[in-house]
């Protein structure tokens, strides 16, 4: 229970290494439904990251996941910027679905 108590008080931030444990999980279940919602929450990820990043000119540690392209905030320290674990996330994201041509980067 502490542990989620924990984790909520810090929404609406997400964190790169979560959003990638959940995608990845989805995406190996063997259910076309859940690859279907792994690649959606993909696509999402990788927008805001990218939007943010067009914004500020760094990544960024977490990620207001209510409004894309907004970086997150609050904690119990400043967050940091140039985050390594964003960086991976988004590379890996790319490397495993890839970016649609048709499919617009901006939010």
């Amino acid at each position: 229970m502490a542990l989620y108590m924990n984790e909520n008080r810090d929404f609406p931030n997400g964190w790169a290494p979560i959003q990638h444990m959940i995608i990845e999980g989805l995406a190996k279940s063997g259910s076309k439904e859940a690859r279907s919602t792994a690649e959606d929450i993909a696509v999402r990820w990788i927008r805001t990251n990218y939007v943010a990043y067009k914004r500020t000119g760094t990544m960024h540690e977490k990620y207001n996941v209510e409004h894309c392209g907004d970086f997150g905030g609050g904690g119990e320290y400043v967050p940091q910027t140039g985050f390594g674990w964003s960086n991976g996330v988004v590379l890996a994201l790319l490397e495993e679905f890839g970016w649609p041509e048709d499919l617009r980067m901006d939010c």
